[in-house]
């Protein structure tokens, strides 16, 4: 009888003091995106709005207006940054610690780029019409292969090799497409690796991405 309240109590414990860990670790995870999202509302002139406010799950935002050369600039972010066991969980199952910057230039891109980490993008590889106009290039800075079309690129390919050298490890994809009507510029990138100090940097590069792509 002893024996098994004993095994009771302890597991009780046990219990109590993961609800504790993870409770703590969403209050700093909460903290953190907190942080995040302060640093993009002070990395511009504009004002960020929230569709979804800061919490330990990440957050939606728009800048309002949007700087320069974007009619539209948001923020979509999904995942934590601290020890959280369930959220890591879904986040291996889902695969959501996703940070994504998706912006609508004031005018069609006259240079695109396409890039994936370990791949060149499907739609540049496709066999349809207009597939044949992207062009393939290698890096060696970065090591990295990606796709370009458009008549001048290497502005845009310049900002390009810059954003992988400012944050190369974090990022997945890289989108400058002028066949969208909703999104020019995507970036797709693991968020619980950026530090608050880096988001100025990052919002600052991706409008130089931007502003290479325009037309000349």
């Amino acid at each position: 009888m002893i024996t098994d309240r004993l095994l009771l109590v302890t597991f009780m414990a046990l219990a109590a003091l993961l609800v504790i860990a993870w409770v703590a670790a969403r209050l700093q995870t909460g903290r953190r995106n907190q942080g995040l999202a302060q640093a993009f509302a002070d990395s511009t002139r504009s004002r960020l709005t929230f569709g979804r406010p800061p919490a330990a799950g990440g957050f939606d935002a728009r800048f309002a207006p949007a700087p320069e050369p974007f009619e539209h600039l948001s923020l979509v972010y999904r995942g934590g940054a601290t020890v959280d066991p369930i959220g890591l969980l879904v986040r291996t199952i889902r695969g959501s610690d996703v940070l994504v910057v998706r912006g609508l230039l004031h005018t069609r891109p006259a240079a695109e780029l396409l890039w994936a980490r370990g791949q060149i993008p499907d739609r540049a590889l496709a066999r349809r019409a207009r597939a044949s106009l992207w062009v393939q290039r290698r890096s060696d800075l970065i090591a990295s292969e990606y796709a370009v079309r458009g008549a001048d690129t290497t502005a845009l390919e310049h900002v390009f090799v810059d954003l992988q050298a400012r944050f190369g490890a974090l990022l997945q994809r890289v989108s400058v497409v002028a066949d969208r009507e909703d999104v020019h510029v995507e970036i797709v990138l693991h968020g619980a690796g950026l530090r608050s100090t880096e988001a100025a940097a990052l919002i600052a590069t991706v409008r130089s991405l931007g502003r290479a792509a325009l037309p000349r």
